[in-house]
């Protein structure tokens, strides 16, 4: 097995391995360690059922059931997410950490790329630590004491079972510290944060896009470009992600997400 840092601050890819098959546990460690570690792993060509998809995400966490997209006709825990008529949805193409308005967010995410467009579709990523460290001080001390509130109901239409949505916001840290690395991540973003409860109106339309902004920084970003099989897997909790919607043909991806656990 080999792993490769790509050219950016986020995500490294593994080659010389099969997920379709079982890992020996020092290669698992080694695994996990790296995707703490870059935020996110990329694998070439895997081309996994719904099982081995779920037994390969429990390399990084507990899979367990996402009651806000429909599953695959194999699988509970399995999800499914593809495009009407050709045309992108909407939710993922903002930048985001997944479902943070749920208490426990969960820990990270694996898709696997199913059906592509012939040209389009890929996957950006964004280290929310590095965003962090491009901060001065003075902000940073700031904002490690503030909380944001978080909703998805607004956001997600009755395709995505909003109905399942919890009805009440929840509040998180502006500043999540990750509770492997230990390091400082920005936990706000566009689609599912609704303001800074420390904050007045006016101070809030100051500070929050800016934060939600960092991860538009090109230098904090990795474009990865989806070949069918491939997989993606990346922590939650350092990491936003933004799917680009420049295309117009169909784009199915399989995705297991993983138990949550505090956000601290």
């Amino acid at each position: 097995m080999k792993i490769t840092p790509t050219n950016s601050l986020v995500g490294a890819y593994v080659e010389d391995i099969d997920l379709s098959t079982p890992i020996e546990s020092d290669a698992i460690d080694e695994l996990v360690s790296a995707w703490h570690k870059w935020g996110v792993l990329f694998f070439r060509n895997q081309n996994l059922n719904d099982e081995q998809q779920v037994a390969a995400a429990s390399i990084f966490g507990d899979p367990v059931p996402y009651d806000f997209a429909p599953t695959t006709e194999g699988s509970d825990i399995v999800h499914k997410i593809d495009n009407e008529d050709g045309k992108p949805k909407g939710g993922s193409s903002n930048w985001h950490t997944d479902a943070t308005w749920l208490k426990e967010p969960p820990r990270g995410s694996m898709l696997q790329a199913i059906k592509l467009p012939s040209s389009g579709g890929d996957t950006l990523f964004a280290s929310m630590s590095a965003a962090f460290d491009s901060l001065s001080p003075s902000t940073q001390n700031f904002i490690e004491g503030l909380t944001a509130l978080h909703h998805g109901g607004s956001k997600l239409g009755a395709n995505r079972i909003a109905k399942k949505i919890p009805e009440d916001a929840v509040s998180h840290p502006v500043v999540r510290t990750h509770p492997v690395t230990g390091k400082k991540c920005i936990f706000v973003n566009r689609l599912f944060t609704q303001g800074i409860n420390e904050l007045n109106p006016r101070e809030n339309e100051a500070l929050l896009p800016m934060l939600c902004d960092l991860s538009l920084r090109p230098e904090l970003q990795f474009r990865f470009q989806w070949e069918e099989g491939d997989i993606a897997v990346w922590d939650n909790r350092s990491v936003q992600h933004y799917a680009t919607p420049d295309y117009s043909e169909a784009r199915v991806m399989h995705r297991v997400v993983l138990a949550g656990d505090p956000v601290e």
